[in-house]
């Protein structure tokens, strides 16, 4: 299973899985009650130069947006433009644990569009990985991305409202930038 570790006060994400860690230097952070951005440069990577992060704790989903270099020639049929975790989301101070529910939604460079690791999930709940509470946020994260990308076929357009709807109801708790 994987945990992503987001912690605002080293500017880390750390994301741990199958006993392995990876630590990623976080460039922006923006941090309300009930959403957290951030901006991190993509490390070692061929076509994804950064990655733009937006979690909404409350929609169970986590949507990376990666940004490709204009350097490189590439088919938009081979990378990703969005990536979707569906998650579970504790907090704990300085720390946002974000667990993944194994569903991921991922939107093409060329506009298709997919849901996959469905026999991961199903696998978790079989091993009993999963609680039913879990489940029921998969399926909730799930259906909330369905909705917002079918509202207008638009990704951004939903991240955009969600970003309005919780940074215009909610107090700016934290905001970091490195240089």
């Amino acid at each position: 299973m994987k945990h992503t570790i987001l912690d605002f006060e080293e500017m880390i994400e750390s994301v741990r899985k199958d006993g392995r860690r990876h630590d990623y230097r976080i460039q922006e952070l923006k941090v309300y009650e009930n959403y957290l951005y951030y901006h991190r440069k993509y490390i070692d990577h061929k076509y994804h130069e950064s990655v733009e992060y937006n979690l909404f704790p409350k929609e169970n989903i986590g949507i990376y947006k990666l940004h490709q270099s204009n350097k490189l020639q590439y088919d938009p049929s081979e990378v990703y433009k969005y990536y979707v975790d569906m998650v579970s989301v504790s907090k704990e101070g300085q720390l946002w644990k974000a667990k993944d529910l194994y569903i991921d939604f991922i939107i093409k460079g060329d506009g298709r569009y997919y849901v996959v690791d469905i026999d991961e999930f199903n696998d978790a709940i079989s091993r009993k990985e999963l609680k039913d509470n879990d489940i029921k946020e998969a399926l909730n994260g799930l259906d909330n991305i369905l909705k917002g990308y079918y509202k207008s076929n638009n990704l951004e357009y939903y991240i955009n409202s969600l970003k309005e709807q919780y940074a215009g109801i909610g107090k700016l708790l934290l905001s970091k930038k490195i240089a």
